[in-house]
């Protein structure tokens, strides 16, 4: 249960049930947090920095409370500790805001929601007031037997269905005032596992219905029309509109797959389809017109171009 072993950590103490340390200087809450989940910094502009770590083992599942000031937190895997955990973690905030991001993703969270976060790769968490916020670390072999589907990259740093991790939220913080009967009773710890696991599950199940302000009928169309008007961003691809429109990966491919195409041919298409907008009417070079659709190599929009429309840019410009 220890977190720690010899840590200048001030006004720590533990029961049978949890381990709770206190760091009053930043120095000692970056000792405290590279310990509990390792390879973690934190910077911040607050010279008396404090914050609370508690954890509280149950079963399968590590449960940690977080409470600081003002910070960024920032994961960077070292060379020698890069291997697989076996673990997600579960972001759930309880006070305050946070942004996390992860690769390409970003998830702004307020008090009640969560996202899930890989340990395995580099992440950051930026608190700009006081916080609150749960950490829950769940084996993967746990979610896979409930979901063997699942693409858990699908998930990662995208916002679990609000009124689920609320309830996921509530249901842990009454765990954690019950730690002492949990270490005694064996059985209802487990019965605490298994509520956990199950509306974690309902949460991510429902989590592409995030965000989504629309229709199933509109939201198609509503894919196409973010696509339609993002065409000269050269970034832009499936990862970027989910994220865009605040749902799954798999929601937007879904959308095109019914289409009979993909997103990335769709937007080809949709680039190549303005291009030749702007080679009728504009005096452009072939260099700028293909920079202005979102191609960064204008070598690559020119084969593009005259596979789809039989002629080069320039042969279609002096027609």
């Amino acid at each position: 249960m220890q977190l720690l072993q010899g840590a200048a950590i001030l006004a720590s103490k533990e029961s049978p049930a949890q381990s709770v340390h206190h760091a009053r200087s930043l120095a000692q809450w970056n000792t405290l947090v590279d310990a509990a989940f390792h390879d973690l910094s934190v910077v911040s502009v607050n010279e008396r920095f404090s914050g609370y770590l508690g954890l509280c083992n149950i079963s399968s599942l590590e449960l940690f409370r977080i409470r600081a000031q003002p910070s960024q937190v920032r994961k960077t895997i070292r060379a020698e500790n890069a291997c697989a955990s076996g673990t997600m973690l579960v972001h759930i905030q309880s006070r305050g805001t946070s942004v996390n991001a992860q690769g390409d993703r970003v998830g702004r969270l307020r008090c009640g929601e969560a996202v899930l976060c890989d340990p395995d790769r580099d992440y950051s968490v930026e608190f700009e007031s006081t916080y609150e916020m749960f950490v829950l670390k769940v084996p993967t072999a746990l979610i896979a037997t409930r979901h063997p589907g699942l693409d858990l990259a699908d998930v990662m740093i995208r916002r679990l269905d609000v009124h689920r991790s609320g309830l996921l939220l509530a249901f842990l913080a009454a765990a954690w005032g019950q730690a002492d009967c949990l270490q005694r009773d064996s059985d209802w710890c487990e019965c605490v596992v298994q509520t956990s696991l199950d509306l974690l599950m309902r949460a991510i199940r429902w989590s592409d219905q995030v965000e989504m302000t629309v229709s199933p009928r509109e939201f198609p169309r509503t894919v196409l029309g973010y696509i339609r008007r993002n065409l000269t961003d050269p970034s832009l691809r499936t990862s970027g509109v989910a994220q865009a429109l605040g749902v799954s990966s798999r929601t937007v491919q879904s959308v095109f797959e019914r289409m009979s195409t993909t997103t990335s041919a769709f937007i080809l298409s949709e680039r190549l389809r303005l291009a030749a907008e702007h080679l009728r009417v504009s005096h452009a070079s072939i260099t700028q017109v293909a920079l202005d659709c979102g191609f960064n190599d204008p070598a690559y929009f020119s084969r593009c171009f005259h596979k789809h429309y039989g002629q080069t840019p320039r042969e279609y410009s002096r027609r």
